[in-house]
């Protein structure tokens, strides 16, 4: 048995232990620094290397709209600076795990003599490690490995050398809070910031004293059992405050430690929409930790409203849910983006705006471009809607109109109005199939099938398509045939474009979409389609009504609306102008309303909002429609003989009205341009426009009165 050693002796022997230990420290440093250099780095670099396991969301005016989980191997915040400790956890973790912190210069020579004497009796050498030493064993890929094992004697001193190398070079602060953003306190918490969140649910500087020492017990050990851990904090309180109370000590304990780690995110506004634009963003922008989107938070939460409010006056019709989707026409920036109708869904967590759903009549307008395209039809060509048997493999196709009538012989322009099934498809006949499904796919619709698996019912939206596909279908036509990739960034870069249709055919189905009177003979006069401003619009309902919607444009917006039930279940007597026409109507109306206010706003008005509308200076632009309504370019009027002619009228009507605007016919002046026209009509060709106070030609239309 060795002799124990007393008073001078025991004295001599430690300090003579410590001198050796120390040569010998020295000389295994000279050798690690020469056969092993090491890449120091500096405290810059490591805090631009961090990466945090959520990513920040914010919108177009960066309003925080989203926290989003990006990384499964662990938890952490945002980066936290030493100015941001309260001093009480920063004296706690230095007594628990480096008392003379502040004090050596990265090595505690005491505690490693200590240390290393209770090895030699069987106990670990990591109760020798200060501070920068554990550091370093974070940020040295050679001692990273042996962080959780036990070191040998060369990487201790490898350990030392390094710890060394970063004091010469970091600022004490510097290491502190490298070391407290990056070690794990419980679970996967990596960090100061997800452990205070993680176990108490909230910010580092709001932590108790108590709070402190249970972080700073759990740094030894973090997945120690936790009566092992109420001990260490129990004797932590007693040494700083020379207080036992392990009672209260123990509460805390346990219903931190019992709590679930995995804290809610918070903001959390759009999940959904964050994940599509990650889906969607390149590898370099998925590595951002920030991403500035176009997404109009106060326009979101106002669509949502508006869903919600209309779903629920369907209920009754076995309509459950619903998806809107906004895209600013020019830069095909997202500005609302509302997969579901939130906690109330019963998919909440599924993105309806991106799965995919037959589209029914909603495909007809691209039908009919690509026929005004290849110059087979024009607005004007007369199509039959009449009983067609039409032969397929599986025997005999008889398409049917959605209320099972025949209107005969029509114009296209009625027939794609009035949404006219039987016509679509004598239409679609008069296209390759194979060409028109390359034309679906270039306007960006994937995962469409063989063109025989679809057959003449392509025309009535058999296929499969998801609403953010279809909207932005709709924008091209809205961008006079030009196609190009929806961005979720507020980058004004326009990405993918190309040339799908011809301006002239973009522009005949936009027309027709926004014609009120051909649009009459299938869905009346007053509807939720016909709007004071602008817009070309389209409603769609697939087989068995199960799903509804409606897809239109103004000349700055596209909003795509579908409504139904996820399960797939048919509505009850839901149509396109019943169903997804009153959000849409509804969301335009919103947007343009706000356009019009944010044209002469007040002087301390903020537009960000709506910072998509171009600006020189002090003054917006106004970028709102400025079209003559009706009549329609190329519009035929026919005098009745059995009506008196002062009492026969032509409507004159204009997308926006302006008291400033006047009316002209064949370059006279006949009224001012601040409402509707009436005009009593004589035989003769006419030239209708509108004209501002300088003179200038705001739009022009041609028609003839027989």
């Amino acid at each position: 048995m060795p002799r124990l050693l007393f008073g001078k002796e025991k004295s001599f022997f430690f300090e003579f232990t410590r001198n050796k230990l120390i040569s010998l420290f020295f000389i295994f440093g000279i050798f690690l620094f020469t056969s092993s250099l090491w890449s120091l780095p500096t405290y810059k670099e490591v805090k631009s290397q961090y990466i945090p396991s959520d990513i920040q969301v914010f919108d177009r005016s960066g309003e925080l709209i989203q926290r989003y989980r990006i990384r499964n191997d662990y938890r952490s915040e945002e980066w936290t600076e030493y100015n941001q400790l309260p001093k009480y956890l920063i004296d706690s973790i230095i007594h628990a795990e480096d008392k003379r912190f502040f004090e050596h210069t990265g090595i505690d020579s005491n505690a490693l003599v200590s240390s290393f004497l209770g090895n030699l009796m069987g106990s670990s050498l990591r109760g020798g490690s200060t501070i920068t030493m554990q550091l370093v064993s974070l940020l040295d890929p050679e001692l990273k490995s042996s962080v959780s094992k036990r070191k040998t004697f060369f990487q201790k001193f490898k350990q030392i050398q390094r710890a060394t190398d970063l004091e010469e070079s970091w600022t004490k602060e510097e290491i502190f809070t490298a070391y407290i953003n990056l070690i794990y306190f419980r679970g996967e918490l990596k960090g100061i910031s997800s452990a205070s969140k993680g176990l108490f649910r909230k910010s580092p500087e709001a932590l108790t004293p108590n709070e402190t020492y249970l972080l700073a017990a759990l740094i030894r050990s973090p997945q120690s059992p936790i009566e092992k851990v109420i001990k260490r904090v129990c004797l932590l309180k007693k040494e700083r405050d020379g207080i036992s109370d392990c009672d209260s000590i123990s509460q805390l304990v346990r219903e931190s430690l019992f709590r679930n780690l995995d804290y809610p995110q918070y903001p959390s506004f759009v999940p959904l929409y964050t994940k599509s634009v990650l889906d969607f963003s390149k590898e370099k922008e998925k590595n951002n930790l920030q991403l500035d989107t176009s997404l109009s938070l106060n326009f979101q939460r106002k669509v949502e409203e508006i869903l919600k409010r209309n779903v629920k006056t369907l209920a009754d019709k076995n309509v459950k849910d619903g998806a809107v989707i906004v895209i600013e026409n020019r830069t095909g920036q997202v500005l609302v983006y509302v997969p579901n109708i939130g906690e109330e869904s019963s998919v909440s967590k599924l993105d309806l705006i991106r799965s995919k759903r037959q589209v029914g009549s909603t495909l007809k307008p691209f039908v009919y471009a690509e026929n005004f395209q290849e110059n087979k039809l024009t607005p004007d060509s007369i199509l039959s809607d009449s009983p067609v048997g039409i032969p397929v493999y599986q025997g005999i196709y008889r398409p049917l109109n959605y209320d099972k009538s025949y209107k005969g012989n029509v114009t296209v322009r009625e027939s794609l109005a009035s949404s006219l099934n039987i016509p679509a498809i004598r239409a679609l006949s008069f296209l390759d199939i194979n060409e028109f499904v390359l034309v679906l796919e270039k306007l960006g619709i994937t995962g469409l099938r063989y063109p025989e698996f679809y057959g003449p019912s392509l025309a009535l939206g058999t296929a499969d398509i998801t609403l953010l596909e279809l909207t932005n279908a709709y924008r091209t036509l809205a961008n006079g045939g030009m196609y190009s990739e929806i961005k979720f960034n507020r980058s004004e870069e326009v990405k993918g474009s190309k040339r799908v249709f011809s301006p002239k055919a973009s522009y005949l189905v936009s027309e027709i979409l926004a014609d009120r009177e051909a649009r009459s003979l299938g869905f009346g006069w007053d509807n939720f389609l016909s709007t004071s401003y602008y817009t070309s619009v389209k409603t769609g309902t697939s087989q068995d009504m199960r799903d509804n919607w409606c897809i239109g444009y103004s000349e700055m917006f596209t909003v795509g609306v579908w409504v139904g039930n996820p399960t797939g279940s048919p509505m009850l007597d839901v149509s396109g102008i019943t169903g997804a026409a009153p959000v849409w109507r509804e969301t335009m109306d919103l947007f343009h309303e706000s356009l019009s206010s944010k044209l002469n706003p007040p002087e301390e008005e903020n537009s960000s909002d709506l910072d998509f509308i171009s600006s020189k200076g002090n003054r917006i632009e106004k970028r709102a429609a400025t079209r003559i309504l009706t009549p329609v370019n190329g519009s035929i009027f026919a005098l009745d003989p059995d009506i008196p002619l002062g009492h026969q009228k032509i409507l004159f009507t204009f997308s926006s009205y302006d008291v400033s605007y006047s009316y002209y016919l064949n370059d006279e002046k006949i009224g001012s341009a601040g409402g509707p026209h009436l005009w009593e009509p004589k035989k003769g060709e006419y030239r209708l426009q509108v004209k501002d106070r300088d003179g200038k030609v705001l739009s022009l239309s041609l028609f003839e009165v027989r």
